[in-house]
């Protein structure tokens, strides 16, 4: 089937690319959205940082442009593989699944060093001090960036993608994985119970209060998908453990 689907993607012309993206990219927002509103109204009794205010043009704008670049940086991830730049393959099962471990832990690593620069003064200033005017998020807050953060963070993955080829299965899976994490972590509330978060594998996994707390304190919490890098530099809130196994963790 994945043989397939790459003999099909080969065949399409640019437009008919250009309107895939932009559909591809309008659905994982519908999706964010539906699912995001959902979880908040599910577990609004659970919420780690303020309810927001309602949203204003710039914010709505933003959301506009970022689809529209995520879409642009789609196109342009299919002209490199075109070209040679970008290799896929039609491996699928236990290969596939270590392939997405890896590039997940390799853009882990990017993201948490791209993060990190965006905090230093001027490149705050010029870029991701606009993301944080939005204190308090909502599922759409994932899709409020400046549109060089966008496009940094899309020329980072498919800088990534042009290093080794890679399985379509694991390409698409780390796009789940991204839209995952980046949903739960601007939610606003935790969805998991006590139970699960004082779990060992949590300690090391991001969990959606993790992001939460940056938006609370942008000077910790840089990663995205582990703690990792927020361990071993010294960026974590010390408070997050805490937090993390309490009962109810804004009141820890």
């Amino acid at each position: 089937m994945m043989d397939e689907l790459l003999a099909w993607a080969g065949r399409l012309g640019l437009a008919e690319v250009v309107a895939g993206a932009l559909a591809a990219n309008l659905g994982l927002l519908a999706v964010s959205l539906a699912v995001g509103t959902l979880l908040v109204r599910r577990f609004g009794e659970q919420r780690v940082t303020p309810p927001p205010p309602p949203p204003d043009r710039r914010e709505l704008a933003l959301v506009v442009v970022a689809v529209l670049l995520n879409s642009a940086v789609g196109v342009a991830g299919w002209a490199l593989w075109q070209a040679g730049w970008i290799r896929l393959t039609a491996d699928t099962g236990l290969r596939a699944a270590a392939e997405l471990l890896v590039f997940t832990l390799v853009m882990d690593a990017l993201m948490y060093l791209g993060h990190w620069l965006a905090h230093q003064r001027r490149l705050y200033r010029l870029a991701h001090e606009l993301h944080h005017r939005y204190p308090d998020p909502r599922p759409s807050t994932l899709f409020v960036l400046h549109p060089l953060e966008v496009l940094g963070f899309g020329g980072t993955w498919i800088a990534v993608l042009c290093l080794r080829e890679i399985s379509l299965a694991a390409l698409a899976g780390y796009i789940g994985v991204n839209l995952l994490f980046g949903l739960l972590g601007h939610l606003g509330v935790e969805p998991f119970p006590a139970r699960i978060r004082r779990r060992a594998l949590f300690r090391w996994v991001a969990l959606p209060m993790f992001h939460a707390g940056h938006h609370a304190d942008p000077g910790v919490n840089l990663g995205f998908y582990t703690t990792v890098w927020d361990r071993l530099f010294g960026t974590i809130d010390p408070a997050y453990d805490r937090r993390r196994a309490a009962e109810h963790p804004a009141r820890a």
